[in-house]
């Protein structure tokens, strides 16, 4: 009896050893570890729902069903499988966190990216299309946070026609939807009109998806065209050996 209590002692001191720990990483409660890949990546859920951080940057998010971590995960495995280790160590990126009903400002969101932290954060309960995308999204914030100097505002601004300005935030449109667009006229979606963050972020997702109909966006739109050239020079600045699709 005695050897049993010891032995569960032990284990609840290892889960909250675990727990505090992850906590002093990324200072978002109640996260537990669900998997490490060969990269080094550390996947994340939640073990019960969490709250962190103060006005615009408050993340607020749910733990999900058991029955739906595989499958999801498999998912976000796939598509960082997409990127090598070396990349992802110069980019910064080590926690990648899923669960579900995710808000920032309770506003709800399919995905944060968090750069200090070297941390996206990822709602598992959203169109996979979608989903997959968002992925590469929120890497690209990263990346763009720890290397900025590649991202030059003002050349962006200038691939833009001459009479646009963006919204400056991403939530001050009523339509920011993530379809790609019929009619793009220089972006991909509604939410890369948002702010030149997004804009960037939304080029190099498509990007990294590439398809026959990405493509002739591209080929059909000389701003996105050449928004897709100033990505992928600035990428490869970052990692000479990055390929796009």
């Amino acid at each position: 009896m005695k050897l049993n209590s010891l032995l569960i002692l032990i284990l609840l001191i290892s889960f909250h050893a675990k727990s505090d720990q992850i906590y002093e990483l990324i200072k978002i409660p109640n996260l537990k570890l669900y998997k490490t890949d060969d990269k080094g990546i550390r996947f994340l859920i939640a073990d019960k729902n969490f709250s962190a951080g103060v006005g615009v940057n408050s993340v607020n998010c749910e733990k999900f069903e058991e029955s739906k971590i595989k499958s999801k995960f498999l998912i976000t495995k796939k598509n960082i499988d997409l990127y090598d280790a070396n990349f992802l160590k110069k980019v910064n990126l080590k926690f990648i966190i899923l669960c579900k009903n995710l808000t920032i400002s309770n506003i709800p969101a399919i995905g944060f990216a968090n750069p200090e932290m070297k941390t996206i954060i990822l709602n598992i309960n959203s169109n996979e299309k979608i989903f997959q995308r968002v992925i590469h999204h929120e890497i690209f914030h990263i990346i763009h946070k720890n290397f900025e100097n590649y991202f030059n505002k003002n050349e962006w601004t200038k691939l833009n026609n001459s009479e646009f300005e963006y919204s400056q935030c991403s939530t001050c449109k009523k339509d920011v939807g993530l379809e790609i667009l019929n009619v793009t006229n220089g972006f991909f979606t509604q939410y890369a009109k948002t702010n030149l963050s997004e804009d960037m972020a939304e080029t190099f997702s498509f990007l990294v998806i590439n398809n026959k109909n990405i493509q002739k966006k591209i080929d059909d739109d000389l701003i996105i065209k050449n928004k897709t050239i100033f990505i992928k020079e600035n990428i490869l600045k970052v990692d000479e050996n990055f390929k796009f699709k």
